[in-house]
Protein backbone atom coordinates (compact mmCIF):
# COMPACT_ATOMS: atom_id res chain seq x y z
CA UNK A 1 0.00 0.00 0.00
CA UNK A 2 1.42 3.58 -0.59
CA UNK A 3 0.56 6.50 1.37
CA UNK A 4 -2.30 7.67 -0.81
CA UNK A 5 -4.58 4.76 0.59
CA UNK A 6 -5.15 7.21 3.60
CA UNK A 7 -7.77 9.13 1.17
CA UNK A 8 -11.52 7.29 1.20
CA UNK A 9 -15.12 8.42 0.05
CA UNK A 10 -17.46 8.86 2.81
CA UNK A 11 -20.58 7.02 2.33
CA UNK A 12 -23.14 6.66 5.20
CA UNK A 13 -23.94 3.01 4.54
CA UNK A 14 -23.70 0.39 7.34
CA UNK A 15 -21.44 -1.58 4.69
CA UNK A 16 -19.34 0.76 3.27
CA UNK A 17 -19.13 2.77 5.90
CA UNK A 18 -17.26 -0.51 7.51
CA UNK A 19 -14.84 -0.98 4.82
CA UNK A 20 -14.00 3.19 5.33
CA UNK A 21 -13.37 2.06 8.68
CA UNK A 22 -10.53 -0.83 8.05
CA UNK A 23 -9.05 1.31 5.41
CA UNK A 24 -8.54 4.31 7.80
CA UNK A 25 -7.20 2.15 10.56
CA UNK A 26 -4.75 0.39 7.62
CA UNK A 27 -3.57 3.74 5.97
CA UNK A 28 -2.61 5.12 10.00
CA UNK A 29 -0.61 1.89 10.30
CA UNK A 30 1.63 1.86 6.96
CA UNK A 31 1.81 6.14 6.31
CA UNK A 32 5.40 7.01 6.80
CA UNK A 33 7.98 9.34 5.37
CA UNK A 34 11.75 8.49 4.97
CA UNK A 35 13.99 8.49 7.53
CA UNK A 36 17.48 9.36 7.73
CA UNK A 37 18.90 7.48 10.38
CA UNK A 38 17.71 5.64 13.65
CA UNK A 39 15.90 7.14 16.22
CA UNK A 40 17.58 7.17 19.94
CA UNK A 41 14.58 5.49 22.22
CA UNK A 42 12.65 8.79 23.82
CA UNK A 43 13.05 9.06 27.97
CA UNK A 44 11.59 12.98 27.80
CA UNK A 45 8.10 13.87 29.56
CA UNK A 46 7.56 16.70 26.76
CA UNK A 47 5.59 19.00 29.44
CA UNK A 48 8.85 19.99 31.13
CA UNK A 49 10.44 23.29 30.81
CA UNK A 50 14.06 21.35 30.01
CA UNK A 51 12.57 20.32 27.48
CA UNK A 52 11.10 22.89 25.43
CA UNK A 53 13.41 25.27 25.06
CA UNK A 54 12.25 26.98 21.20
CA UNK A 55 14.78 27.13 18.84
CA UNK A 56 16.46 30.39 18.52
CA UNK A 57 14.11 31.18 15.01
CA UNK A 58 11.95 34.00 13.29
CA UNK A 59 8.53 32.57 13.31
CA UNK A 60 8.03 33.23 10.03
CA UNK A 61 11.72 31.83 8.27
CA UNK A 62 12.48 34.48 6.92
CA UNK A 63 9.32 33.38 4.44
CA UNK A 64 8.33 36.88 2.57
CA UNK A 65 5.20 36.46 0.25
CA UNK A 66 3.07 40.04 -0.60
CA UNK A 67 -0.03 39.84 1.26
CA UNK A 68 -1.65 39.95 -2.36
CA UNK A 69 -0.09 37.21 -3.43
CA UNK A 70 -1.23 35.12 -0.25
CA UNK A 71 -3.90 33.48 -1.64
CA UNK A 72 -4.06 29.89 -2.95
CA UNK A 73 -7.07 29.24 -5.65
CA UNK A 74 -7.95 25.69 -6.51
CA UNK A 75 -10.91 23.72 -8.24
CA UNK A 76 -13.63 24.55 -5.13
CA UNK A 77 -10.97 26.21 -2.47
CA UNK A 78 -9.41 28.99 -1.95
CA UNK A 79 -7.47 29.24 1.50
CA UNK A 80 -5.16 32.36 2.44
CA UNK A 81 -2.26 30.89 3.97
CA UNK A 82 -0.67 34.60 5.44
CA UNK A 83 -1.17 32.72 9.05
CA UNK A 84 0.66 29.52 8.08
CA UNK A 85 3.69 31.39 6.68
CA UNK A 86 3.90 34.09 9.67
CA UNK A 87 4.00 31.28 12.30
CA UNK A 88 5.66 28.52 9.94
CA UNK A 89 8.53 28.28 12.40
CA UNK A 90 5.97 27.80 15.29
CA UNK A 91 3.49 25.26 13.94
CA UNK A 92 3.75 22.39 15.87
CA UNK A 93 4.42 23.82 19.84
CA UNK A 94 4.64 20.23 21.44
CA UNK A 95 8.17 20.01 19.11
CA UNK A 96 9.10 23.73 19.22
CA UNK A 97 8.24 25.07 22.82
CA UNK A 98 6.70 27.52 24.01
CA UNK A 99 6.17 29.52 27.31
CA UNK A 100 2.68 28.41 27.80
CA UNK A 101 3.76 24.66 28.07
CA UNK A 102 6.36 25.42 30.58
CA UNK A 103 3.49 26.85 32.18
CA UNK A 104 1.40 24.52 32.10
CA UNK A 105 3.81 21.63 33.49
CA UNK A 106 4.02 23.46 36.54
CA UNK A 107 -0.10 23.03 37.09
CA UNK A 108 0.05 19.39 38.24
CA UNK A 109 2.15 20.37 41.32
CA UNK A 110 1.35 23.97 41.84
CA UNK A 111 -2.26 23.52 43.66
CA UNK A 112 -1.67 25.44 47.00
CA UNK A 113 -2.77 24.97 50.37
CA UNK A 114 -6.10 26.72 51.88
CA UNK A 115 -5.29 29.90 52.00
CA UNK A 116 -2.38 30.09 50.36
CA UNK A 117 -1.59 31.48 46.90
CA UNK A 118 0.85 30.48 44.58
CA UNK A 119 3.57 33.28 44.08
CA UNK A 120 4.75 32.22 40.83
CA UNK A 121 1.67 32.62 38.87
CA UNK A 122 -0.73 36.35 38.43
CA UNK A 123 -3.94 35.45 39.53
CA UNK A 124 -7.10 35.73 37.58
CA UNK A 125 -10.43 36.94 39.36
CA UNK A 126 -11.83 34.72 42.49
CA UNK A 127 -13.92 32.21 40.68
CA UNK A 128 -15.63 32.31 43.99
CA UNK A 129 -16.88 36.06 42.71
CA UNK A 130 -18.16 34.80 39.42
CA UNK A 131 -21.54 33.72 38.79
CA UNK A 132 -22.18 29.92 37.58
CA UNK A 133 -22.93 29.75 33.77
CA UNK A 134 -27.05 28.76 33.61
CA UNK A 135 -28.32 27.17 30.01
CA UNK A 136 -30.20 24.83 28.19
CA UNK A 137 -29.14 22.00 26.68
CA UNK A 138 -30.72 23.39 23.35
CA UNK A 139 -28.80 26.67 24.13
CA UNK A 140 -25.58 24.49 24.85
CA UNK A 141 -25.79 22.67 21.58
CA UNK A 142 -26.37 25.64 19.74
CA UNK A 143 -23.66 27.23 20.83
CA UNK A 144 -21.45 24.23 19.97
CA UNK A 145 -23.14 24.46 16.61
CA UNK A 146 -22.12 28.30 16.05
CA UNK A 147 -17.99 26.92 16.91
CA UNK A 148 -17.60 24.43 14.96
CA UNK A 149 -15.94 24.98 11.77
CA UNK A 150 -13.62 22.86 9.29
CA UNK A 151 -11.03 25.55 8.66
CA UNK A 152 -11.13 28.07 11.57
CA UNK A 153 -11.12 27.01 14.81
CA UNK A 154 -9.64 30.21 16.86
CA UNK A 155 -12.27 32.83 15.57
CA UNK A 156 -15.19 30.95 16.32
CA UNK A 157 -13.97 29.55 19.62
CA UNK A 158 -14.10 33.14 20.85
CA UNK A 159 -17.48 33.61 22.56
CA UNK A 160 -16.73 30.24 24.62
CA UNK A 161 -13.39 32.44 25.72
CA UNK A 162 -15.56 34.87 26.76
CA UNK A 163 -18.25 33.07 28.83
CA UNK A 164 -15.06 31.04 30.30
CA UNK A 165 -13.57 34.13 31.68
CA UNK A 166 -17.06 35.69 33.01
CA UNK A 167 -18.34 32.59 34.89
CA UNK A 168 -17.18 29.82 37.62
CA UNK A 169 -15.29 27.05 36.71
CA UNK A 170 -16.49 24.76 39.35
CA UNK A 171 -20.45 25.35 39.13
CA UNK A 172 -22.52 25.39 36.59
CA UNK A 173 -22.71 24.27 32.93
CA UNK A 174 -19.43 25.59 31.72
CA UNK A 175 -17.72 22.45 31.80
CA UNK A 176 -20.37 20.70 30.39
CA UNK A 177 -20.34 23.61 27.64
CA UNK A 178 -16.28 22.89 27.21
CA UNK A 179 -16.76 19.03 27.41
CA UNK A 180 -19.08 19.32 24.51
CA UNK A 181 -16.78 21.14 22.60
CA UNK A 182 -13.94 18.81 22.85
CA UNK A 183 -16.50 15.90 22.01
CA UNK A 184 -18.20 17.36 19.03
CA UNK A 185 -16.00 19.94 17.63
CA UNK A 186 -12.25 19.27 18.99
CA UNK A 187 -11.10 16.96 16.26
CA UNK A 188 -12.26 15.54 12.72
CA UNK A 189 -11.16 13.49 10.11
CA UNK A 190 -9.70 14.51 6.77
CA UNK A 191 -8.66 12.60 3.81
CA UNK A 192 -7.57 13.15 0.52
CA UNK A 193 -8.87 10.71 -2.02
CA UNK A 194 -8.14 13.20 -5.22
CA UNK A 195 -5.83 15.92 -4.94
CA UNK A 196 -3.42 16.46 -1.41
CA UNK A 197 -3.05 20.09 -1.75
CA UNK A 198 -6.22 21.52 0.09
CA UNK A 199 -5.98 18.86 3.30
CA UNK A 200 -2.40 19.85 3.97
CA UNK A 201 -3.00 23.69 3.45
CA UNK A 202 -6.04 22.78 6.10
CA UNK A 203 -4.45 21.19 8.68
CA UNK A 204 -1.61 23.72 8.95
CA UNK A 205 -4.36 26.27 9.01
CA UNK A 206 -5.32 24.59 11.77
CA UNK A 207 -2.16 24.13 13.15
CA UNK A 208 -1.05 27.91 12.92
CA UNK A 209 -4.13 28.56 15.44
CA UNK A 210 -2.62 25.93 18.01
CA UNK A 211 -0.17 27.95 19.69
CA UNK A 212 -3.25 30.53 20.45
CA UNK A 213 -5.20 27.81 22.10
CA UNK A 214 -2.68 26.80 23.98
CA UNK A 215 -1.78 29.91 25.29
CA UNK A 216 -5.36 30.54 26.01
CA UNK A 217 -5.70 27.54 28.13
CA UNK A 218 -2.42 27.52 29.84
CA UNK A 219 -3.15 31.17 31.39
CA UNK A 220 -6.99 29.65 32.13
CA UNK A 221 -5.14 26.88 34.07
CA UNK A 222 -2.52 28.92 35.96
CA UNK A 223 -5.67 30.99 37.19
CA UNK A 224 -8.29 28.25 38.26
CA UNK A 225 -6.12 25.49 38.91
CA UNK A 226 -7.87 21.83 39.94
CA UNK A 227 -11.60 23.08 38.83
CA UNK A 228 -14.07 21.34 36.20
CA UNK A 229 -13.47 23.88 33.55
CA UNK A 230 -9.89 23.64 33.58
CA UNK A 231 -10.49 19.70 33.65
CA UNK A 232 -12.39 20.15 30.41
CA UNK A 233 -9.27 22.24 29.00
CA UNK A 234 -6.82 20.33 29.24
CA UNK A 235 -8.91 16.91 27.75
CA UNK A 236 -8.42 20.24 24.67
CA UNK A 237 -5.04 20.06 25.03
CA UNK A 238 -4.85 16.54 24.69
CA UNK A 239 -6.82 16.42 20.81
CA UNK A 240 -4.54 19.80 20.15
CA UNK A 241 -2.01 17.47 20.57
CA UNK A 242 -2.95 14.89 18.42
CA UNK A 243 -4.40 17.02 16.03
CA UNK A 244 -0.81 18.78 16.26
CA UNK A 245 1.35 15.43 15.39
CA UNK A 246 -1.89 14.76 12.19
CA UNK A 247 -0.65 17.75 10.80
CA UNK A 248 3.10 17.11 11.26
CA UNK A 249 2.84 13.47 9.45
CA UNK A 250 0.66 15.23 6.54
CA UNK A 251 3.75 17.51 6.09
CA UNK A 252 6.85 15.27 6.14
CA UNK A 253 4.69 12.94 4.22
CA UNK A 254 3.92 14.54 1.15
CA UNK A 255 6.47 14.87 -1.97
CA UNK A 256 5.72 18.33 -3.21
CA UNK A 257 6.91 17.42 -6.55
CA UNK A 258 4.10 14.94 -6.81
CA UNK A 259 1.40 15.96 -4.50
CA UNK A 260 1.47 19.95 -4.98
CA UNK A 261 1.03 20.64 -8.72
CA UNK A 262 -2.11 22.20 -8.40
CA UNK A 263 -0.58 24.29 -5.60
CA UNK A 264 2.31 24.67 -7.88
CA UNK A 265 0.66 26.09 -11.00
CA UNK A 266 -1.79 27.83 -8.71
CA UNK A 267 0.57 30.23 -6.32
CA UNK A 268 4.56 29.38 -6.83
CA UNK A 269 4.93 32.00 -3.54
CA UNK A 270 2.78 28.72 -1.99
CA UNK A 271 4.52 26.23 -3.27
CA UNK A 272 8.00 27.28 -2.25
CA UNK A 273 6.86 28.12 1.27
CA UNK A 274 5.25 24.77 1.84
CA UNK A 275 9.01 23.01 0.67
CA UNK A 276 10.79 25.49 2.95
CA UNK A 277 8.85 24.66 5.82
CA UNK A 278 8.88 20.84 5.51
CA UNK A 279 12.54 21.38 4.89
CA UNK A 280 12.64 23.05 8.27
CA UNK A 281 10.54 20.38 10.10
CA UNK A 282 13.17 17.69 8.47
CA UNK A 283 16.15 19.46 9.75
CA UNK A 284 14.73 19.78 13.15
CA UNK A 285 13.52 16.38 13.41
CA UNK A 286 16.93 14.82 12.11
CA UNK A 287 18.76 17.09 14.51
CA UNK A 288 16.38 15.66 17.76
CA UNK A 289 16.92 11.75 16.17
CA UNK A 290 12.77 11.86 15.50
CA UNK A 291 13.33 10.31 12.03
CA UNK A 292 10.91 8.09 12.06
CA UNK A 293 7.30 7.98 12.37
CA UNK A 294 7.68 5.69 15.39
CA UNK A 295 9.77 7.82 17.34
CA UNK A 296 7.73 11.18 16.51
CA UNK A 297 4.74 8.67 17.59
CA UNK A 298 6.15 7.98 20.64
CA UNK A 299 7.46 11.90 21.25
CA UNK A 300 3.97 12.82 20.73
CA UNK A 301 2.96 9.91 23.21
CA UNK A 302 4.55 11.72 26.29
CA UNK A 303 3.39 14.40 25.42
CA UNK A 304 0.09 13.21 26.03
CA UNK A 305 0.64 11.04 29.00
CA UNK A 306 2.04 14.24 30.81
CA UNK A 307 -1.39 16.31 30.03
CA UNK A 308 -3.62 12.99 30.96
CA UNK A 309 -1.62 12.60 33.76
CA UNK A 310 -2.27 16.32 34.90
CA UNK A 311 -5.46 15.72 34.75
CA UNK A 312 -5.54 12.83 37.27
CA UNK A 313 -3.30 14.54 39.56
CA UNK A 314 -5.51 17.80 39.82
CA UNK A 315 -9.08 17.21 38.72
CA UNK A 316 -11.57 18.34 41.56
CA UNK A 317 -13.32 14.82 43.54
CA UNK A 318 -12.21 12.87 41.34
CA UNK A 319 -13.72 14.37 37.81
CA UNK A 320 -13.59 12.90 34.80
CA UNK A 321 -10.55 11.06 36.01
CA UNK A 322 -11.49 7.43 35.09
CA UNK A 323 -11.22 9.25 31.04
CA UNK A 324 -8.26 10.25 31.93
CA UNK A 325 -6.76 6.69 33.10
CA UNK A 326 -8.51 4.67 30.23
CA UNK A 327 -6.77 7.57 27.31
CA UNK A 328 -3.55 6.86 29.43
CA UNK A 329 -3.93 3.00 29.24
CA UNK A 330 -5.07 3.28 25.47
CA UNK A 331 -1.70 5.22 24.60
CA UNK A 332 0.28 2.49 26.87
CA UNK A 333 -1.60 -0.25 24.84
CA UNK A 334 -1.15 1.20 21.69
CA UNK A 335 2.54 1.88 22.16
CA UNK A 336 3.39 -1.94 22.89
CA UNK A 337 3.18 -1.86 27.06
CA UNK A 338 0.19 -3.97 28.14
CA UNK A 339 1.00 -4.41 31.48
CA UNK A 340 1.58 -0.39 32.29
CA UNK A 341 -2.10 -0.13 30.48
CA UNK A 342 -3.77 -2.89 33.03
CA UNK A 343 -2.33 -1.12 35.51
CA UNK A 344 -3.96 2.13 34.62
CA UNK A 345 -7.04 0.28 34.06
CA UNK A 346 -7.37 -1.31 37.06
CA UNK A 347 -7.20 2.05 39.32
CA UNK A 348 -10.94 3.06 36.95
CA UNK A 349 -13.82 3.68 39.03
CA UNK A 350 -16.69 3.67 37.01
CA UNK A 351 -18.46 6.73 36.37
CA UNK A 352 -21.22 6.76 33.97
CA UNK A 353 -21.16 9.90 33.07
CA UNK A 354 -17.91 9.91 31.81
CA UNK A 355 -17.57 9.91 27.95
CA UNK A 356 -15.19 6.51 27.23
CA UNK A 357 -17.74 4.41 29.98
CA UNK A 358 -18.93 2.64 27.44
CA UNK A 359 -14.87 1.28 26.79
CA UNK A 360 -13.36 1.08 30.15
CA UNK A 361 -16.37 -0.94 31.72
CA UNK A 362 -15.77 -3.71 29.10
CA UNK A 363 -12.83 -3.82 29.72
CA UNK A 364 -12.95 -3.46 33.43
CA UNK A 365 -15.69 -7.02 32.77
CA UNK A 366 -12.14 -8.72 31.74
CA UNK A 367 -10.67 -10.79 33.89
CA UNK A 368 -8.94 -9.52 36.74
CA UNK A 369 -6.94 -12.90 37.64
CA UNK A 370 -5.36 -13.12 33.90
CA UNK A 371 -3.35 -11.09 31.15
CA UNK A 372 -5.71 -8.49 29.32
CA UNK A 373 -7.23 -10.34 26.18
CA UNK A 374 -5.13 -8.91 22.97
CA UNK A 375 -7.81 -9.46 20.56
CA UNK A 376 -11.02 -8.61 23.13
CA UNK A 377 -9.18 -5.31 23.93
CA UNK A 378 -7.91 -4.52 20.51
CA UNK A 379 -11.70 -4.69 19.79
CA UNK A 380 -12.93 -2.51 22.22
CA UNK A 381 -10.31 0.11 21.05
CA UNK A 382 -11.15 -0.28 17.51
CA UNK A 383 -15.08 0.37 18.38
CA UNK A 384 -14.22 3.18 20.51
CA UNK A 385 -12.30 4.66 17.11
CA UNK A 386 -15.39 3.74 14.82
CA UNK A 387 -17.73 5.20 17.06
CA UNK A 388 -15.67 8.56 16.99
CA UNK A 389 -15.59 8.15 12.99
CA UNK A 390 -19.44 7.44 12.85
CA UNK A 391 -20.12 10.17 14.82
CA UNK A 392 -17.32 12.51 12.90
CA UNK A 393 -19.34 11.55 9.85
CA UNK A 394 -22.90 12.90 11.19
CA UNK A 395 -21.35 15.72 12.08
CA UNK A 396 -19.35 16.83 8.98
CA UNK A 397 -22.59 15.67 6.88
CA UNK A 398 -24.37 18.75 9.19
CA UNK A 399 -22.77 21.24 8.27
CA UNK A 400 -22.45 19.93 4.41
CA UNK A 401 -19.04 18.51 4.69
CA UNK A 402 -17.67 15.47 4.05
CA UNK A 403 -14.14 13.84 5.38
CA UNK A 404 -12.46 14.98 1.67
CA UNK A 405 -13.65 18.39 1.76
CA UNK A 406 -12.66 21.61 3.88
Amino acid sequence: MNRRTSAFTVSFTLHVFAIVTISWFAARAVVSFPARKPASPLTIVVLQAQTLSPDPTPEDLGIRVDPSAATLSLPGFSFDFRKVITRAGVLFPFLTGSVSLERLASVASREPAAGIGNPLVRAGPSDAAKPPLVMTDAAVQSLLDASWSRRDRWQVFQPIIALAERYSARVGRLSDLLAGYVAQNGLQPYADPKIRDPRLWTELGLASDHADFIDFIARYAAQQPSTKATTELLFLLDKIAQASFDALITLLDVVPDEDLQWTRGANEHAYKAIAAIQQYYRVLLDRRNLTSRAALKQYYDEARLSILSTIVETTPDGYRVSDARFLIGSIYWNGGRPDDAARVWRDITVSRDDAYAFAYEQILALPADAPLDARRVSEILSRVQGTWLSFSATRLRQFGYHFDTY
